[in-house]
């Protein structure tokens, strides 16, 4: 056989084996897409939607039946979540487009109100099958499952979201048991036969391959970032867990065959992939408006303020957030989640972009008036939970025993009466008896980082200190 006969055979070959990999059933996923343009914190850089539509560009080309997934969290939960609450993302979403969207919990940051306005303007299908409202129907009345049917196959999509206590609370938002509801799913689809059972999952691990195991109808999860920066691969017998990385940095592409497990490959967004060039400029005026709102000088601040501190006894900046928050409404007492300051910043000019590292939610300050004993048992219920949280306060001190899991309140009266200012985060976690005198609708509360904004520009020169506010004694 000559050699221009050859060349031919092996054409026609990589035309077969492409045609053949376009007639597959295809599946792009990529979850948390916290922020429009990339982020430049690896070398090579990651994320950024530019890069984004250019992989999904290229794979639709080959396969126009091609599904893109996200895993939920678009939202809040970063900086860039609480600047633009997920209605920039919305857009850039659209414009890749995404086809399929789960919840993830920071979803529900700003409100169920505020969410219902991104679903409206989404173009992609959200649906859920553990959350419902309190008439047992999905919230939004959302469809319970989705069944798309991809070149000649049959694929069922079950949608799960954990962790709805790490956001904000709504009587309207509530969280079946992850488990009741996926039997629920399979029950109602039971007389349909289908190829893929695919999850759709925030959740870790652990709850994933337990799911696995209980359900063996299951033939692939898609679940939340494990990891900030790296993907992660499991599988429970032939039934892959599928994470991909955090902030959209990687995206992972799925190839269904009749010869088992599907193929999986994981494209990394980092500075090897193409940019589509429209949404390169829309990333470009991004950053720059962001850098310069971000930019504005407050004060100075002379000592550094660590994140993990507030996690495990009193912090520095838990002292200095709830000092403006006591100051803001001139109340008693002022508290804030250890784990509500989510970044660590250092000293030197204070910017409005160092408020909001420290404070990225934008949660509503709001103050209240309540018995001292309801502030102690709150306090100890956040404390002496199964994942404890450790409440940073401003006008009181209190003990914690670990021997004895015992809190101790030596400033506080059982019967006195006391003005505690909050975050409506942790004002939706209140189950004791309380007056409201300044609400989160309210024309005079203002988002956390604005506080902090207003009490560092008064003053200028911040330096918090240690004061004794927490004691925590350890286990022998």
């Amino acid at each position: 056989m000559n050699s221009i006969w050859r060349a031919i055979l092996l054409l026609l070959a990589l035309l077969t084996a492409h045609v053949a990999l376009s007639q597959q059933p295809q599946l792009l996923y990529f979850t948390d897409a916290h922020q429009l343009y990339a982020l430049d914190d690896v070398p090579g850089g990651r994320g950024g939607v530019a890069r984004l539509k250019y992989v999904v560009d290229r794979y639709r080309q080959d396969n126009p039946q091609l599904l893109t997934i996200h895993g939920g969290d678009f939202v809040g939960g970063v900086l860039y979540g609480g600047l633009f609450k997920g209605k920039n993302m919305v857009l850039a979403l659209n414009r890749i487009p995404v086809d399929i969207f789960n919840f993830g919990q920071h979803e529900f940051d700003y409100g169920v109100d505020h969410l219902q306005g991104l679903i409206t303007a989404a173009k992609g299908q959200f649906f859920t099958s553990n959350l419902i409202q309190p008439d047992g129907n999905p919230i939004f009345d959302l469809p319970k499952s989705l069944v798309k049917e991809i070149q000649g196959k049959q694929f069922l999509f079950i949608g799960l979201t954990d962790q709805m206590n790490t956001t904000k609370q709504d009587p309207r938002i509530q969280a079946e048991d992850i488990h009741v509801a996926v039997e629920s799913v399979l029950r109602q689809q039971a007389d349909k036969a289908f190829d893929q059972v695919i999850v759709l999952s925030q959740m870790d691990l652990q709850k994933n391959r337990e799911l696995v195991r209980r359900f063996p109808q299951i033939t692939l999860v898609l679940t939340e970032e494990l990891h900030e920066y790296d993907t992660q691969i499991d599988y429970v017998g032939q039934v892959p867990i599928v994470a991909t990385a955090g902030n959209m940095s990687s995206v992972a592409a799925i190839t269904f065959s009749d010869a088992g497990r599907p193929s999986i490959a994981i494209i990394a967004l980092d500075s090897t992939i193409k940019q589509d060039p429209q949404m390169l400029r829309w990333e470009t005026e991004e950053r720059a408006a962001v850098d310069e709102l971000l930019g504005e000088k407050l004060g100075h601040l002379q000592v550094a303020l660590a994140v993990d501190q507030g996690r495990t006894g009193e912090s520095l900046a838990g002292n200095l957030i709830t000092d403006a928050m006591q100051s803001f409404y001139q109340t008693d007492i002022a508290l804030i989640d250890g784990n509500g300051i989510r970044n660590a910043v250092d000293s030197g000019d204070f910017t409005l972009e160092k408020t909001r590292q420290l404070l990225p939610f934008g949660n509503k300050i709001v103050m209240v008036r309540m018995a001292g004993k309801d502030l102690k048992a709150f306090i100890s219920s956040q404390l002496l939970a199964a994942k404890p949280k450790v409440m940073q306060v401003a006008g009181m001190r209190y003990q914690w025993d670990k021997r004895n899991n015992q809190v101790l309140f030596p400033t506080l009266s059982d019967e006195e009466q006391y003005t505690v200012a909050m975050n409506d985060y942790n004002f939706g976690k209140l189950d004791v008896p309380v007056d409201v005198l300044v609400g989160a609708e309210s024309p005079s509360a203002l988002e956390d980082f604005d506080v902090l904004k207003r009490y560092v520009q008064k003053r200028q020169v911040i330096r918090p200190v240690l004061s004794k506010r927490i004691t925590i004694i350890e286990k022998d």
